[in-house]
C-alpha cells in the first residue's frame, strides 16, 4: 500500500512557491505604495496643468473645477521639500472649497462666498502660501503662475 504522506520534495518545492508568490506580491504592494518622487522638475510640469483653477474657482464650473483640484493636489503630492507645505496649504484650502462648493444643491456663488467666510482666519496663511508658491514657480519653473488675461480697452478721441 503506497504512502499517503507528502514526499518532503514536494513540500520544499511548495513552500519554496509560496515563498516567491509572496515575495512577487510584496514587491508590487511596495512599488504601488512608492510616494511619488519630488523634484522641482516635477512641480513645474505638474503646475503647467493647472492652468485654468482660477477661472474655475470663478466660474464654479463643476466639469472644470474638480480636475484642476485634482492637478493641484499632484502638484502638491510631488513638490520638492522647500516649497512641499506651501503647496499643501494651497491645495488643502482650495480642495476644502471645492468640496464645500459641490456639497451645494442650489445657490454655488452664496456656498462660495460663504466657505471663503467661514475660513477668514486661514486668509494670511494662504496668502502667505500663494505667494511664496507663486515666486518659487517664476525662480525655479521660469513662468508666474498669474495671468493677466484682462486688457484695457483703450479708445481713442481725435480731435479736429
Amino acid at each position: 500500500m503506497p504512502s499517503t504522506r507528502p514526499r518532503p520534495r514536494a513540500v520544499l518545492v511548495i513552500v519554496v512557491a509560496l515563498f516567491v508568490l509572496a515575495a512577487a506580491g510584496v514587491g508590487l504592494w511596495m512599488v504601488l505604495k512608492k510616494s511619488e518622487t519630488r523634484s522641482a522638475e516635477k512641480l513645474c510640469t505638474q503646475l503647467g496643468a493647472v492652468t485654468s483653477l482660477s477661472s474655475s474657482l470663478v466660474t464654479l464650473d463643476p466639469t472644470t473645477l474638480g480636475p484642476q483640484v485634482a492637478e493641484l493636489q499632484r502638484a502638491a503630492a510631488v513638490a520638492p521639500s522647500d516649497i512641499q507645505a506651501q503647496m499643501m496649504v494651497l491645495a488643502s484650502f482650495v480642495e476644502e472649497l471645492a468640496d464645500a462648493v459641490r456639497a451645494s444643491p442650489v445657490d454655488k456663488k452664496a456656498t462660495l462666498i460663504a466657505a471663503l467666510a467661514e475660513r477668514q482666519d486661514r486668509v494670511d496663511e494662504v496668502t502667505a502660501s500663494g505667494q511664496a508658491v507663486e515666486a518659487w514657480a517664476i525662480t525655479n519653473c521660469g513662468v508666474p503662475l498669474r495671468t493677466t488675461t484682462t486688457q484695457k480697452s483703450s479708445t481713442t478721441t481725435t480731435r479736429r
